[in-house]
């Protein structure tokens, strides 16, 4: 009446389920709460990887014994401030290895850097293990 298995066969769901981490908003620096009160998750995989990538780089390295030694960025002695001395080359590369460090991040590569109204803004491109994605930071103060 009921199909026979084979008992060496396992029943496993395939599909891992997407990653996900609580929204910030970078003007504040505050969780961003929904209308229930309760903090907002990103909704979609490149979403996820825009707000872990911001969250990376607004992390100054060595400061978090939980994370890597290649986690955060290391070229700004105050988080949110730039010194004028450190060259747009360096950044690039700096920012594109602290986001490779991360478990999702397959590659990360810098595609525009500038200085704009006093603050430094990047255009990155973040391909993870599920997608890619473009990305816009505008979050340094120079």
């Amino acid at each position: 009446m009921f199909p026979a298995l084979e008992s060496n066969v396992e029943l496993t769901d395939t599909t891992s389920p997407i990653p996900w981490t609580y929204k910030l908003d970078w003007t504040t620096f505050q969780f961003i709460k929904g209308t229930d009160g309760r903090h907002v998750k990103t909704s979609n995989y490149a979403e996820y990887l825009e707000e872990i990538a911001k969250k990376i780089l607004h992390t100054k390295r060595f400061q978090y014994a939980i994370y890597s030694d290649r986690i955060g960025v290391d070229f700004f002695e105050h988080i949110g401030k730039l010194p004028k001395h450190v060259p747009l080359a360096l950044i690039k590369r700096d920012v594109e290895d602290a986001l490779e460090a991360h478990s999702e991040v397959e590659r990360a590569e810098v595609l525009d850097i500038r200085y704009r109204d006093n603050r430094i803004a990047l255009r990155l491109e973040i391909e993870g293990v599920r997608g890619k994605t473009k990305v816009v930071v505008d979050i340094w103060k120079r």
